[in-house]
C-alpha cells in the first residue's frame, strides 16, 4: 500500500493516476497526472512517463474530489525530474478509466497512437486533427498550465 505524499525518485513507485500540484506563479495551483508507464525497451524506461495536464485550476491544491472528472487538455512524455521540480510529491490516485481519463490520440511517425499504444497507420489528413506525440522538459507542463490558465507565459 503506498502512502501519500511521496517525492519519486524514479518512476517504480508511479501507478497511472497519480496527481501532483503545480504551483503558478498568481499563486494558484494546476494538475498534472501520470497517464502510463514506459514499454519496456523505451529510452529513459526507468525515468519517464507520460504525464499529463488536466483541465483544473484552483486556489487550493488538487485532491482526488476536486479533480474527479477534469478532462485531460495535453500530454507529454516527461522525466520524473518535472514533478520533482513543479509539484515535489504525487499527493494522491485518481482511478483514470472511472472518470473518463485516457491518453490522447497523436501522431508518432506513420503511426497513430494513444499514448504509448499504437492505434492504426498514420493517413495525412491526421496532420490537421491531431498533434504531435512530444517530449517535454522539466518545465513544460507548469508552462502550459500557465499558457491555458492564465493566459500568460512562465515567467523565470
Amino acid at each position: 500500500m503506498r502512502v501519500f505524499p511521496f517525492s519519486p525518485k524514479s518512476n517504480a513507485k508511479l501507478c497511472p493516476g497519480d496527481f501532483w500540484a503545480l504551483p503558478l506563479q498568481d499563486g494558484s495551483y494546476a494538475c498534472g497526472v501520470v497517464l502510463q508507464l514506459p514499454p519496456a525497451g523505451t529510452s529513459g524506461v526507468k525515468v519517464s512517463f507520460l504525464g499529463g495536464l488536466l483541465n483544473w485550476h484552483s486556489a487550493e491544491q488538487p485532491t482526488l474530489d476536486k479533480i474527479s472528472n477534469c478532462k485531460l487538455i495535453e500530454q507529454g512524455v516527461m522525466h520524473i525530474l518535472a514533478i520533482q521540480q513543479s509539484g515535489k510529491a504525487i499527493l494522491g490516485n485518481i482511478p483514470l478509466e472511472a472518470n473518463g481519463i485516457e491518453p490522447l490520440e497523436c501522431i508518432n511517425g506513420n503511426i497513430i497512437q494513444k499514448g504509448y499504444t499504437p492505434v492504426r497507420p498514420w493517413q495525412r489528413e491526421d496532420n490537421d486533427v491531431l498533434p504531435s506525440f512530444s517530449y517535454w522538459g522539466y518545465d513544460i507542463i507548469t508552462a502550459n498550465a500557465h499558457k491555458h490558465f492564465l493566459g500568460s507565459l512562465l515567467i523565470a
